[in-house]
């Protein structure tokens, strides 16, 4: 349904005011935020403001170009147009309410003609202005399949049936300062529909966006260093915990995705993988960010370093009452921590009054393979716990490698693991062969199959 066709609705149907049936309508075909209450500020522009002044339907028509394009400098100008090309549409050489309805208002259907002119006017002339094919806007789709597909690889989701995307922008990994905040609200109101959502993989997307105004949205964020992306069958935006300020945390995660950020996601942006790579940084063993359940996640850890020979046997002891997973218990008057309950969650560092456990090592240990979805692998932790940072991002570029020179077309990480068995993949990811062949492995020819 045309601008024009829904204008007739509102008005004729519902009995809304020239004014208000045009910001109604042109409110569901610019999602431009408005509500029944917004639009009934319009209400007394009826019969030109009850007097037969200014036309209702051009008040209304003004009111939907200041919401649309309030943050134009020539705001005034464009307004000066949009009453050119009204009294050009209605012929009449006049804008007021009494003069326009001598000449179209009837007792059957008072004003309609003259609403639904002033409508097809207003879509000529925002189509004009946004370079757009008349109707575009109007309900279903004229993109190109070629032109969606094209606009996705930089970050813009269609919304079906429409020609609107919402634009996905990179945060590194969840945090944002307070200048790139205020762009992307700005942003939002100005080529979006004003909202916008946190994704899970901690990306925010604005919704809204005409395919016309993608290129204008993206030099807008890209001045405060923005961009947008996060994409296609390649390493997909890294996500962290707030380790860094956590009470639990064990290590800066902050530092430490945006190494993985700028090294991987930004330093493998143009190389094609079989399926989507995700990476997830968390800062201990409480799994917040879930990094088990990604192709490749690491998680803070510090190994207890318990001296055994200053335990005194207490009777309650501190360590015991510490450990959140009961990995540490007294048995025959002596503490014990059992290795394979413990996940070095480094709590009970430090608890004891006699000092048998002041110290902990700390790291961090990789899972590999894990995958949430239509189907669900927990990834599973490599055998070596890394205590040098150096070591884990070469891991994490040996993963990559990994899934380039051995992955199929479509499969996810897990899956080729899971073909090529944990062991041999361990055994490639923890030895050195991977980078001696990096250059061969990133000149092969791999066609992704991620469909989203």
């Amino acid at each position: 349904m045309s601008l024009k066709e829904r204008a007739g609705y509102y008005y004729a149907v519902l009995d809304k005011g020239c004014a208000e049936a045009i910001l109604l309508a042109a409110n569901e075909v610019y999602d431009l935020g408005l509500t029944e209450a917004d639009a009934a500020l319009f209400a007394g522009f009826r019969t030109g403001m009850g007097c037969g002044s200014t036309c209702g339907g051009l008040a209304g028509a003004i009111g939907v170009l200041s919401k649309k394009y309030s943050q134009r400098e020539d705001l005034k100008e464009l307004c000066a147009g949009f009453v050119e090309a009204f009294s050009l549409k209605l012929a009449c050489g006049a804008t007021d309410c009494s003069t326009l309805a001598a000449r179209y208002k009837t007792e059957a259907s008072r004003c309609r003609t003259a609403v639904e002119l002033t409508a097809e006017a207003l879509e000529e002339f925002i189509d004009k202005l946004d370079n757009r094919t008349a109707g575009s806007t109007g309900a279903g789709c004229t993109l190109r399949p070629e032109d969606i597909k094209r606009v996705k690889a930089m970050g813009f989701l269609h919304h079906k049936g429409t020609n609107k995307f919402n634009g996905r922008i990179i945060t590194r990994n969840g945090r944002i300062t307070n200048e790139e905040c205020q762009t992307i609200a700005e942003a939002a109101k100005r080529y979006g529909d004003g909202h916008m959502m946190f994704t899970t993989r901690l990306t925010v997307e604005i919704s809204g966006i005409d395919y016309n105004d993608i290129d204008a949205f993206r030099a807008y964020v890209g001045k405060a260093g923005l961009e947008t992306g996060g994409t296609g069958s390649k390493v997909r935006p890294v996500v962290s915990c707030k380790g860094t300020t956590c009470q639990y945390g064990l290590y800066d995660t902050y530092a430490l995705s945006n190494e993985i950020h700028d090294r991987f996601f930004k330093g493998y942006a143009d190389v094609s993988l079989p399926h989507k790579f995700k990476i997830a940084v968390g800062g201990c063993p409480n799994n917040c960010v879930k990094p088990d359940l990604n192709d490749l996640g690491i998680v803070g850890a510090r190994v207890p370093g318990y001296d055994q020979s200053r335990c005194k046997g207490c009777k309650k002891c501190q360590i015991e009452t510490a450990c959140p997973v009961h990995a540490a218990k007294l048995e025959d008057g002596r503490l014990v921590i059992d290795p394979t309950l413990c996940n070095n969650c480094g709590r009970c560092v430090g608890k004891c009054p006699f000092h048998c456990n002041d110290e902990g090592a700390y790291g961090w240990k990789v899972y590999v393979g894990g995958r949430w979805g239509k189907r669900v692998a927990h990834g599973q932790m490599l055998s070596k716990l890394f205590i040098d940072k150096a070591e884990v991002l070469d891991v994490v570029e040996k993963a990559i490698l990994l899934f380039r020179d051995q992955g199929k077309s479509g499969e996810r990480f897990a899956d080729t693991i899971a073909r090529i068995g944990f062991k041999n993949a361990e055994a490639q990811l923890l030895g050195d062969e991977l980078l001696k062949r990096k250059a061969e492995i990133l000149g092969l020819n791999v066609v992704g199959g991620a469909s989203c």
